[in-house]
């Protein structure tokens, strides 16, 4: 299964969708807040499903979580922006949530910083912002879920 994983899109994704586009084995999109109207966009303009919670910047979204748990293959994921969980300070709140849920992996946004570790057992993934990246890398991820997990960095 191939994943697209985006966050902060702030009503810009055209670079998204026109990549879902040209590389039609996209099976799901996964978007961690601040614009989750820019994620059903997408998905109507590309026919992939998606799955997207809100952030700091969704007050006018009602019907999103701030918080989802995917069971994918062996893997249970948890997408959250992150800003309840303080991660411009710690990732020790989103380790401590994903013990909780018994989470293997936590996906983030909220930062618009690109990260990729694995802290005490966890894979955290922060894709950072495709248009305001706070590291000067606009991007996102697709992760490939198999009976393991392949990471790869889309750089704009």
């Amino acid at each position: 299964m191939k994943i697209l994983i985006t966050s902060d899109t702030h009503g810009s994704y055209n670079s998204i969708s026109d990549f879902i586009l040209e590389n039609a084995n996209i099976d799901l999109i996964l978007h961690a807040g601040d614009n989750t109207s820019d994620a059903k966009s997408i998905s109507y303009e590309t026919g992939v499903d998606f799955i997207t919670v809100k952030g700091n910047n969704d007050s006018f979204d009602f019907i999103n979580k701030e918080h989802e748990l995917i069971d994918l293959k062996n893997f249970r994921i948890l997408l959250t922006h992150g800003h309840k969980e303080n991660v411009y300070r710690t990732y020790n709140n989103l380790i401590s949530l994903a013990k909780k849920t018994k989470s293997s992996i936590v996906i983030f946004g909220h930062t618009h910083t690109y990260y990729n570790s694995y802290q005490d057992g966890i894979l955290l993934l922060n894709p950072g912002s495709p248009t305001l990246p706070r590291d000067g890398n606009p991007g996102f991820l697709i992760m490939d879920i198999d009976d393991k997990i392949k990471i790869k960095r889309i750089n704009l």
